[in-house]
């Protein structure tokens, strides 16, 4: 059977964000889906919590007749792998890719989550977010290294920043590291070198996983799937070639 691959955004992105990467998994001859999480995209009316990302994401496998899948997240969106995979059935998550997702949300280093998170309320409780919205991302996802096509993609889609603060309190407190040390299946950690954070953190997540590899991008920021999206789809492209077999 086809393999698909699931495409989970990163907080306040959608969907659409995947569009490089989809293009190029797609090539290969892959099936790639890419839902909006809880409070994103075109669910922005919704609050994200883990147990309903989660949710998103059983159901969504669900449609697939037990066929084979993988799970491919980017910082949010790869906590919201790691929680989704004892929900699916283990003869059809064949692995896991995980972006920026090797950070412990407990204790003191939640704090700058925490003050960045105050940080949005106290913006959007003094101005307008869809202004906002308007005025900055555009040229953030550009600094990212989308095309134009993908950036308009992208906030048509559905831009949310106020998510963030949500995003964060459900995340803080959870012990991740557990639920990666009780996946069986293949796990690539895929972070850029200056994302200190997640480096930081990555030694310990690599030493719960069972069966993992690594792959670090030279010069890279947090949010390598849209720093380096066609080296990263490349990687993912081999890691399904190689857990299919």
């Amino acid at each position: 059977m086809q393999m698909t691959v699931i495409l989970i955004h990163g907080a306040t992105l959608n969907g659409a964000s995947w569009a490089p990467v989809r293009r190029h998994l797609e090539g290969a001859g892959l099936r790639v889906l890419t839902p909006d999480l809880p409070g994103h995209g075109k669910r922005r009316s919704e609050r994200y919590s883990l147990p309903e990302a989660v949710r998103t994401i059983a159901e969504l496998a669900a449609t697939l007749d037990g066929g084979p899948l993988i799970l491919a997240g980017d910082s949010l969106g790869g906590y919201t792998a790691q929680a989704a995979a004892a929900h699916l059935p283990r003869e059809q998550l064949k692995g896991l890719v995980l972006g920026g997702s090797s950070h412990e949300f407990r204790g003191w280093p939640t704090i700058p989550y925490r003050a960045k998170a105050l940080m949005f309320r106290a913006t959007f409780a003094l101005k307008d977010e869809r202004k906002v919205i308007e005025e900055k991302v555009p040229g953030l996802l550009r600094e990212y290294g989308l095309e134009e096509r993908d950036v308009a993609a992208t906030m048509a889609g559905g831009f949310s920043l106020s998510v963030f603060p949500q995003a964060v309190a459900a995340l803080c407190g959870v012990d991740f590291r557990a639920k990666l040390a009780a996946i069986p299946q293949p796990v690539m950690f895929i972070n850029g070198d200056l994302d200190t954070k997640h480096v930081r953190g990555e030694a310990a997540y690599v030493a719960a996983a069972r069966d993992a590899t690594v792959h670090r991008f030279a010069g890279c920021d947090h949010g390598v799937s849209l720093r380096r999206s066609g080296e990263y789809a490349e990687l993912v492209r081999q890691f399904a070639q190689r857990v299919a077999a």
